[in-house]
């Protein structure tokens, strides 16, 4: 096992190794994985599914200093109680936007998923593994979170419970008062996004299995084990500190898990299917860790073992799972990486021959080149498609639609595609919209309301009837069926086109 001083330092070991020009092998395998990621995610684009909602309610709690608990943003559910969990932020990411625009939120956003999987390296590298293997582990751990690194709130749970696989592993190696820091991690974690029930199921099959594991050698729970319950005990009512209490946690958590509607309808939490590329990765990279695990005999604790049953398990279920798995298991599968039959390899860092050192800093310099190249605001500058180079905003972003929709006045009772309606959210504050990407917030039957219409099945026109909707604004490339038969209808005619929306208007009877 690696000392408490060395896993400590590792970052700042090899920024002296940097300084001092002895930058070493084992030294890029321990940054590859994070700064590739930057790089990467530098490049993102700001869809309009699960944001710009986000953006406006964070507008909302900065202007008026009040958190919503009621739906302010549809004519369907105005009213309704809703609970928002992620309120700090929602509030975080308008003030963002507020001082550098969307590309300092996407720069943001890549900064805190690479942080999340620079806990992990080092997480992987305090369990006593070579940095080649701690490295491999990440990059297995970022394969399985690939889709979902996406601009949201949902990039603030990446650091957290990043934070959260280290400092189990830094208790693991004797570093006992770190976990102190954790009742603050998830006081400040139940305010900014739901990913803390993943956060805390994982350290609770830690503080679980060390009194299991004391008791079944028969004697006394350690000083360290009880360190371990209590701090367990404080991070769950530390949850408690929000807007919310104790009790609202509890029913945002119960509320979210009862919602069909979620399960169902979002692709997000739909079960992980081999003929996408987020289940493909996730079977080989689960296949090669128990090939590996079983033929090299390196059994990780129980707690990691549960942990990735259950996550797995889970993911099975429900692909938003697969990214808190991935960094879960990392530890267990850099170890599984780094077993050799007949004895382990030196996990000390290497010394890098003097032949050698130029091409480490020559491999250096291209990455914090490319970082540099890729930042958000050069991206008008850069070669490439012009859809890519001169925006932060996705394609389909209905952005000219709903400048057209501002325009028509209240009169406009509106059905609209969902992923539009978390975007008019933001753009057309005035106006109520049909649905958003908030599936928890609707029933069942407006869910079924919704895509009867938006798949121009028969009754499509007697639903919208039923609501009073006057005017829709549907999605080309998800509701082609839907513009095909407004228009044949002869009851609707067309007031806006782009390449990603139309707007159709009911003819004056």
């Amino acid at each position: 096992m690696r000392s408490k001083s060395e896993g400590t330092a590792s970052f700042r070991f090899i920024l002296r190794r940097l300084a001092s020009g002895r930058l070493a092998l084992d030294d890029l395998w321990l940054l590859v994985v994070p700064l590739v990621l930057l790089i990467l995610l530098e490049y993102e684009q700001v869809r309009p599914h699960d944001f710009r909602w986000h953006l406006r309610s964070g507008r909302i709690i900065a202007e008026t200093k009040a958190i919503p608990a009621a739906d302010l943003f549809t004519y369907t559910r105005a009213g309704v109680p809703w609970a928002n969990q992620g309120w700090l932020m929602q509030t975080l990411l308008y003030l963002l936007y507020r001082c550098g625009g969307l590309p300092l939120v996407i720069f943001l956003n890549a900064l805190l998923i690479a942080l999340g999987y620079a806990l992990v390296v080092t997480a992987c590298w305090r369990a006593g593994v070579t940095a080649r293997a701690a490295g491999l582990a990440a990059v297995g751990a970022a394969a399985l979170g690939v889709i979902h690194w996406g601009v949201r709130p949902q990039a603030a749970s990446f650091p957290l419970f990043g934070a959260v696989v280290w400092v189990m592993e830094s208790h693991r190696a004797r570093a006992g008062r770190i976990i102190w820091t954790l009742p603050a991690l998830f006081a400040l974690w139940s305010n900014l996004h739901g990913g803390f029930v993943f956060g805390l199921g994982v350290w609770g099959l830690y503080a679980l299995c060390r009194p299991a594991a004391d008791l079944s050698r028969q004697r006394a729970l350690t000083g360290e084990t009880r360190q371990v319950v209590v701090v367990g005990a404080l991070s769950a009512l530390a949850l408690s500190l929000n807007p919310n209490g104790p009790l609202g946690t509890a029913r945002y958590v119960w509320g979210f898990l009862q919602s069909d509607a979620t399960f169902r309808y979002n692709l997000e939490f739909q079960p992980l299917s081999m003929h996408q590329l987020d289940g493909q990765l996730f079977f080989a990279v689960l296949t090669l860790y128990l090939f590996l695990a079983c033929r090299r005999r390196a059994m990780p604790p129980p707690d990691t073992a549960l942990a990735t049953i259950l996550l797995g398990a889970l993911s099975l279920y429900s692909r938003r799972a697969s990214p808190w798995l991935g960094m879960a298991a990392a530890p267990a599968f850099a170890q599984a990486l780094h077993a050799r039959k007949g004895g382990s390899p030196s996990v000390g860092p290497s010394s890098p021959r003097a032949g050698t050192r130029w091409v480490n800093y020559l491999f250096m310099t291209v990455l914090l080149m490319l970082l540099g190249a890729r930042l958000p605001w050069l991206r008008p500058y850069l070669p490439g498609p012009p859809e890519q180079r001169a925006y932060v905003v996705a394609a389909e972003t209905p952005v000219q639609a709903a400048a057209a929709l501002c325009d028509l006045g209240p009169e406009v009772r509106l059905f609209n595609d969902i992923a539009f309606g978390s975007y008019l959210i933001w753009a057309c504050p005035d106006l109520p919209v049909f649905m958003d990407t908030r599936f928890e917030l609707y029933p069942d039957a407006m869910w079924r309301d919704y895509l009867l219409v938006a798949d121009a099945r028969f009754g499509w026109e007697k639903v919208l009837a039923r609501y009073g909707v006057n005017t829709i604004l549907a999605s080309r490339r998800d509701q082609s069926l839907l513009i095909s038969a407004a228009l044949a209808s002869g009851d609707w005619q067309p007031l806006h086109e782009d390449h990603a929306a139309v707007i159709l208007q009911r003819r004056p009877r």
